[in-house]
């Protein structure tokens, strides 16, 4: 059994990491999704509208939580083009993307960032290297990966006999404020 010292000892612990967790809360910054057609590879919607949960003690590498936008407001220069996109993207029965961020490592060509990628009711494991800086009281998460539509249940469109890539390059760049 706990010793009275043990149990004061463990909740003092758990209580002092539970002060020195800051809140980060999305300051600015952009998700992007690129992909091509035959001759058109133009195709990159972005969005602004971002929601954070995350958490972070004194370093960057105890960063954790979720990032999050509604799909509706992936727009590119084309309204048509978005208008088929949220089609081909199901907004209506799954309306939201998130990624929860499991773990950072640092490594010796920078940070790999671990987590969950949620799209279309399908979750997959992602792993990505970003460039990750703290400077002026803001985090900054700068980086990419890729992801195939298929993998998540989405069947990419086509426009007279022509195939959307499956492929698509995500990129972020975020500035997340200290609170």
């Amino acid at each position: 059994m706990f010793s009275k010292i043990t149990l004061s000892l463990l909740a003092s612990s758990l209580l002092c990491g539970a002060m020195y967790a800051k809140e980060l809360s999305f300051k600015e910054g952009f998700i992007q999704a690129q992909t091509e057609i035959l001759g058109d590879s133009n195709i990159a919607p972005k969005s602004s509208h971002i929601i954070t949960k995350l958490t972070m003690d004194e370093t960057l590498e105890s960063l954790n939580g979720d990032i999050s936008f509604e799909l509706l407001s992936l727009k590119s220069e084309n309204e048509k083009r978005d208008e088929h996109m949220h089609e081909t993207l199901h907004v209506k029965e799954h309306p939201s993307t998130n990624f929860k961020l499991k773990e950072v490592k640092k490594e010796a060509d920078g940070y790999h960032i671990l987590g969950v990628l949620t799209l279309n009711n399908q979750i997959k494991a992602i792993d990505t290297k970003a460039e990750i800086s703290e400077q002026n009281n803001l985090v900054k998460l700068k980086g990419g990966f890729n992801i195939k539509m298929t993998e998540f249940g989405i069947e990419p469109p086509t426009l007279l006999f022509l195939s959307v890539r499956d492929e698509v390059a995500i990129t972020y760049d975020l500035a997340l404020a200290k609170q």
